[in-house]
């Protein structure tokens, strides 16, 4: 796992208007210009916080990927994603 990869990705994702727009229509031709495993891309494209946060992503990129791709409106399906992560607090 690359968890530098994973959030350079999510950086992008969330901070570039032009690669979210890309990513919500082929995630899969975006997150291949990342250098990801499969695994990783998956993590990605699926949207699985948990996952992301448990292999030690930023809590605030997995935050930011989440409201940029699905919105405030969503807000209670992520605090549900998150609610048995395991990560320790820095």
């Amino acid at each position: 796992m690359s968890v530098h990869g994973i959030e350079l990705a999510l950086y992008d994702i969330t901070t570039k208007s032009s690669v979210r727009k890309r990513f919500v229509a082929e995630p899969t031709e975006v997150l291949g210009r990342y250098g990801l495993s499969r695994d990783e891309q998956e993590m990605i494209g699926g949207m699985n916080v948990s996952s992301m946060l448990d292999v030690g992503v930023s809590p605030m990129l997995t935050f930011g990927l989440w409201m940029c791709v699905r919105g405030p409106q969503d807000l209670p399906e992520y605090l549900n994603a998150i609610s048995g992560c395991a990560r320790e607090a820095v």
